[in-house]
C-alpha cells in the first residue's frame, strides 16, 4: 500500500470515528461535494502557476458515509502539500456533527513544449522540420524545457533523441560556430558604419556568445558577439 493509499485509508477512520453513532439515521453528506471542493482548494491555490491547470481528484471510498455538514466545508493544506503533482487535500465539517479526511488528487500542469518531430542523430544541427510543439504536463518534466521552436532551431543534439521526445537543457547544446584559434571575420557596426576585418578566435562560441578576438592586422584584442558561422559581431 503506498504513501497515498495509507494516508486517506487513515484519514477515512478519522472521518468515521467523527461521525453519528451506529444505526442513527442521518443525512449523507454526497462525496460529489466532498470532491469539488478539494478540487476547488487546489485550483485556488494553483491561480498563478503557467499554463492549463487539470485537477483529478481520486474517488472516495463508496462505503464512507459521512454526516451531512450544516456549515459550509472548510479545506486547508496537509502536512506535506503537494510533491511532484500528488497530494492530498483536507476537507472538513466544523457543524453540528463534525468531521474531517483527508481527499486524494493529482494536479497536472499543461504548457505547449517543443519536441523532436522524428528521431534524431548526436550531433545534429536541429532544424524547424525537426521540431514541434506539444501539450504536456510540465510538472514532470525536471530540466529546463523550451517552449518556443524559434529557441531551438540551431541548437545540437548532445546524444541520439527519439521522435516525440520532450527537449531540455540536457539533450541540446550551441552549436560552434567559432572555434578558438580559428581565423573570423570581425564586423564593427559603430555609428552606422560597419567595417570588417580579419582576426583570431581566443575562444569557442555559439551564436549569441560573446567572446574575445585578436585583429590580426592591429594585434588589439576586441569582445564581440557570435552571429554566424566564423563571424563576431562589435557594436560598442
Amino acid at each position: 500500500m503506498n504513501d497515498l493509499r495509507q494516508k486517506t485509508v487513515a484519514a477515512m477512520v478519522l472521518a468515521a470515528s467523527f461521525g453519528p453513532a451506529a444505526g442513527e439515521e442521518f443525512a449523507v453528506e454526497p462525496h460529489e461535494d466532498i470532491r469539488a471542493a478539494a478540487e476547488q482548494h487546489v485550483l485556488a491555490r494553483t491561480e498563478s502557476l503557467s499554463g492549463r491547470i487539470e485537477v483529478t481528484v481520486g474517488n472516495l471510498d463508496s462505503r464512507l458515509r459521512l454526516a451531512a455538514c450544516d456549515q459550509a466545508l472548510e479545506t486547508y493544506d496537509s502536512p506535506n502539500a503537494l510533491s511532484g503533482g500528488r497530494g492530498v487535500v483536507g476537507v472538513r465539517c466544523t457543524g453540528s456533527k463534525p468531521w474531517k479526511l483527508f481527499v486524494p488528487v493529482q494536479v497536472a500542469t499543461l504548457n505547449q513544449v517543443v519536441v523532436s518531430q522524428r528521431p534524431l542523430v548526436r550531433g545534429q544541427s536541429l532544424v524547424a522540420a525537426d521540431l514541434a510543439l506539444k501539450e504536456i504536463d510540465t510538472s514532470t518534466v525536471h530540466k529546463a524545457y523550451f517552449t518556443r521552436i524559434e529557441d531551438v532551431v540551431g541548437l545540437r543534439t548532445k546524444r541520439a533523441v527519439s521522435g516525440g521526445a520532450t527537449l531540455h537543457a540536457g539533450l541540446l547544446q550551441r552549436a560552434k560556430l567559432v572555434k578558438r584559434g580559428s581565423q573570423v571575420m570581425i564586423v564593427s557596426a559603430l555609428d552606422g558604419l560597419h567595417v570588417t576585418m580579419r582576426g583570431k578566435a581566443l575562444a569557442d562560441g555559439g551564436r549569441g556568445d560573446r567572446i574575445r578576438a585578436k585583429n590580426l592586422a592591429s594585434g588589439r584584442v576586441i569582445t564581440g558577439t557570435v552571429t554566424d558561422s566564423g563571424v563576431i559581431e562589435v557594436t560598442n
